[in-house]
């Protein structure tokens, strides 16, 4: 499984991991219901806060995927954690229909802490876009959750010389953008797609088509046996293994699969028995699982 990974396995009593997926470097803690919080330190965005692991008091920015306490609940530090190290304020990224209700929850750590607290919080809705520099733009698509929720995709965008001109040599080309002529084209691709909590509907939604596309897919699996029902993991706005193996061919695109937020009820080897025992073998090999935190 995962031949495209490597990663340390985590000790009794880690609480974080750190995995390299499709040229991505990996940390993070995902359990379901106690805490997830994902980090991408090449790109310095964290997904989610849960506890506020130290690693991503590094990322600047912050994408919330809903606000339940164990993807929000340390957002405060993070912020907090930032300004005592002297860090640049963060921008944290959410659902925009919870903006209002987020202000105010930083507001009460405000007058808690009595602390400025700095930050820029953008409430987003699919369709928008936030650039994070010249190279990587971040979107949010639809997910389905019991509140608003969202997940987000990493873009990266490069600059493709015009077909027009393929046969020119640098010094034309010089010319040309001398005389004020646009000689590329913009190419934009999905690098990193992370879901947050969510059915797998989001999988069927044609808006969704480049989370699919994305090198690196970071995926709930909430569910992994039949203690819990498709439907029922559907009712909780949750995403069950026999979802994932149904929508199978969906993930032909994917280079790498990260699947997390597995229920506390589970063991590590439950896990990953589950997955060899029900993924179809190609699916299987791009797929790892996060499993800090399970004995």
């Amino acid at each position: 499984m995962a031949t495209v990974a490597t990663r340390r396995e985590a000790r009794a009593g880690d609480r974080f991991v750190e995995h390299e997926l499709a040229g991505y470097k990996i940390e993070g803690v995902s359990v379901g219901g106690p805490e997830t919080s994902i980090v991408l330190p090449q790109l310095k965005v964290a997904f989610d806060s849960g506890r506020c692991p130290q690693r991503c008091v590094y990322a600047d920015v912050m994408c919330l995927s809903h606000t339940h306490m164990d993807h929000v609940g340390g957002c405060g530090m993070y912020i907090a954690s930032r300004g005592l190290l002297s860090l640049e304020p963060p921008t944290v990224l959410l659902p925009r229909a919870r903006a209002g209700a987020f202000s105010t929850f930083i507001e009460s750590l405000r007058a808690l802490d009595d602390s400025e607290l700095k930050h820029e919080a953008i409430g987003m809705v699919p369709g928008e876009r936030y650039k994070m520099s010249k190279l990587f733009e971040i979107a949010p698509f639809k997910t389905t959750h019991p509140v608003p929720s969202q997940g987000y995709i990493v873009y990266g965008t490069k600059q493709k010389l015009k077909a027009r001109y393929a046969g020119l040599d640098g010094k034309a080309i010089k010319q040309l953008r001398d005389e004020g002529e646009e000689v590329t084209d913009k190419i934009e691709v999905p690098q990193v797609a992370f879901t947050g909590d969510t059915t797998a509907d989001w999988v069927d939604d044609p808006a969704n088509a480049d989370a699919l596309r994305a090198k690196l897919l970071i995926m709930e699996c909430t569910f992994i046996d039949d203690s819990v029902s498709k439907e029922d993991a559907e009712r909780f706005g949750h995403t069950h293994i026999d979802d994932i193996v149904a929508r199978a061919d969906k993930f032909a695109e994917n280079e790498a699969i990260l699947l997390i937020h597995f229920s506390a009820r589970y063991k590590a080897e439950d896990v990953r028995e589950a997955l060899k025992a029900k993924l179809p073998k190609e699916l299987y090999e791009k797929c790892t699982p996060m499993l800090v935190g399970y004995d």
